[in-house]
C-alpha cells in the first residue's frame, strides 16, 4: 500500500509539473490548438489538446519503478506499455494534423491487434468464484480482444466534451482498477492503476473547468486503452467476467452516452461518426445546469457505480444483479429525464417518425456531398450560390418569399464566429431540431464557399 501511495504521489507530481510547460509550448509553436467557435468548440481562446504527453510521461516513469520492484511482471506489462504509447501517439497525430475516422479506426485495430500477438488477450471467460470457466477458439479471442481494446478508446473519447469530464472519469477508473488489482493479488496492476489515478489527478489541475489544456484525441485513446488493457492484465489470476463487468459498470455512464450516440446517429440517418451536442453533458447543459454543476453530478454517479462495481468482486459475483439493474435503472433515467424518449407511452410513434425523416436526412447529406463537389467546380460564386439554393429547396427548406411568419420556422446556422446563417423551413412538416440537424449537413460546405469566394 505504502508504493502505492508513492506511486500515486509522483504520477501526481510529474503531471503537475510537466503541463504547465506542455501548455506553454503549445502556444509559443502553435502545435495542438484548438481554436474555438460556435459550433460545439465554445471556448473563448485557442486551448492546447496535448494532454496526453504529461499523462503517458508519468505512465512511463511509474512503470520503470514498478518493474525495477517486480521484474517478473516485464513481460505482461510490455505490451500495455507499447500499446499505450501507440494508441496514445495515433491520437496525438490526430490532434496535430486530423486522420478521419476511417483511417483513426484502422489506426486502433493495428495497436489492438499488435498486443493481442504480444499476449494481452481474452482466451478464457472465468466467472466470479471459478464456478465455470469457458475457454474461446482464436479467432474468437482475438476478435473480442481487439473489439475490447478499441471500444473503450473510442468510449472515452466521445463522453469528453467537457472540460475535466474524461480525465475525471478515468480517476475514478483507474482508482477502481487499482481496487480490484489489490483484491485479486496483481499487484503490479494496482500500482500501475494508481499511478495512472495520480497523474489524472495531476492534470486535472489544469484540466478542471475553466481547463487550461484538454486530452485531445491522444490523452482520450491512452486513458480508454489503459483502462481497457489494465483490465485484462488484471483478470490474469482473477476472473475475467468479474474484471471486465467491472469496468463496464465503472464507465456506465460513458457506454450508455456512446450507445445512446450510436442508435441516435443510425436512427436519424447520420453516420455513425457524425458529431452532434447531444451527449448526455450536453443535455444536462440544456436544462440549465452550469458546467461544474454537470462535471461534479456526473462526478458522483461514477463514484456510486464504482463501488457496486468493486462490490461484484467483494461477493464473488453475488451482486451482479444488483450492478445490471443499476445500470439499466440509469439508462431508463436518462431516456426519459433527459429527453432523448419524450413519453414511454409512444415510443412506437416517435420511433416511427424518426424513420420517416431517415430518408429526408440522407438526401440532405448526398446533396451535400455533390455541392461539396460543386464548390470545387464552379469558377465563378455566381454559379455556385444558385445550385447551393436549389439543393436546399430539393431537401425542404423554403425560398425567400414563399413563406410568412406563421408558417415558417427560423433556423440560425452560426459558424467561425461569423453573423449567423439564416433558413426558413415550414412549421408543420417538422420540429426546430430536426431541421437544424438538416442545416448542420450543408454548415461545411456553406463555410468551404464563403472562404473561397470571400473578395468576390
Amino acid at each position: 500500500m505504502i508504493l502505492s501511495l508513492i506511486l500515486f504521489a509522483l504520477g501526481f507530481l510529474i503531471c503537475v509539473l510537466l503541463t504547465p510547460w506542455v501548455i506553454k509550448l503549445a502556444h509559443s509553436a502553435q502545435l495542438g490548438l484548438d481554436a474555438p467557435n460556435e459550433n460545439r468548440k465554445r471556448h473563448e481562446v485557442p486551448i492546447p489538446r496535448l494532454g496526453g504527453m504529461p499523462i503517458i510521461c508519468a505512465l512511463s516513469i511509474g512503470l520503470l519503478l514498478i518493474l525495477s520492484t517486480l521484474p517478473e511482471a516485464s513481460t505482461s506489462f510490455f505490451p500495455v506499455l507499447l500499446g499505450s504509447v501507440f494508441m496514445c501517439g495515433l491520437g496525438l497525430w490526430d490532434d496535430f494534423k486530423p486522420l478521419g475516422a476511417r483511417k483513426k479506426l484502422i489506426g486502433q485495430i493495428a495497436v489492438a491487434a499488435l498486443v493481442y500477438w504480444m499476449g494481452l488477450r481474452i482466451d478464457r471467460v472465468t466467472y466470479p468464484g471459478d464456478k465455470w470457466c469457458v475457454y474461446l477458439p482464436r479467432s474468437l479471442s482475438m476478435v473480442l480482444t481487439i473489439f475490447w481494446l478499441i471500444a473503450l478508446p473510442n468510449v472515452i473519447n466521445l463522453i469528453d466534451g467537457f472540460d475535466g469530464l474524461a480525465s475525471g472519469l478515468g480517476l475514478f477508473m483507474a482508482v477502481t482498477l487499482g481496487i480490484a488489482g489489490w483484491l485479486n493479488e496483481q499487484m503490479a496492476v494496482a500500482w500501475y492503476a494508481f499511478t495512472m489515478a495520480g497523474a489524472l489527478l495531476g492534470f486535472l489541475v489544469f484540466n478542471f473547468p475553466p481547463a487550461r489544456i484538454y486530452l485531445g484525441d491522444g490523452g482520450a485513446y491512452l486513458i480508454g486503452f489503459c483502462i481497457a488493457a489494465l483490465s485484462l492484465a488484471s483478470s490474469n489470476k482473477g476472473s475475467i467476467a468479474a474484471v471486465m463487468l467491472v469496468t463496464v459498470v465503472g464507465l456506465g455512464v460513458p457506454i450508455l452516452d456512446t450507445t445512446f450516440a450510436l442508435v441516435r446517429r443510425g436512427v436519424r440517418g447520420f453516420p455513425l461518426f457524425h458529431a452532434d451536442d447531444e451527449h448526455i453533458h450536453h443535455r444536462l447543459s440544456d436544462l440549465g445546469f452550469s458546467k461544474r454543476r454537470v462535471i461534479l453530478g456526473v462526478y458522483g454517479i461514477c463514484v456510486v457505480l464504482s463501488l457496486i462495481a468493486l462490490s461484484i468482486i467483494w461477493s464473488q459475483g453475488r451482486t451482479i444483479p444488483i450492478a445490471i439493474g443499476a445500470v439499466f435503472l440509469l439508462a431508463i433515467f436518462a431516456l426519459r429525464y433527459l429527453q432523448y424518449v419524450r413519453s414511454f407511452s409512444n415510443v412506437g410513434g416517435q420511433i416511427e417518425r424518426l424513420f420517416a425523416r431517415r430518408r429526408t436526412v440522407r438526401y440532405a447529406l448526398l446533396q451535400a456531398q455533390i455541392l461539396e463537389l460543386e464548390v470545387d467546380r464552379c469558377n465563378e460564386s455566381t454559379e455556385f450560390w444558385p445550385i447551393f439554393n436549389q439543393s436546399l429547396r430539393r431537401v425542404g427548406f423554403l425560398e425567400e418569399g414563399d413563406w410568412t411568419e406563421e408558417e415558417a420556422i427560423q433556423i440560425h446556422v452560426k459558424y467561425n464566429g461569423s453573423k449567423p446563417w439564416t433558413l426558413h423551413a415550414p412549421k408543420d412538416i417538422g420540429t426546430t431540431g430536426e431541421w437544424q440537424r438538416l442545416a448542420d449537413c450543408f454548415r461545411p460546405i456553406y463555410v468551404k464557399a464563403i472562404a473561397k469566394w470571400r473578395h468576390s
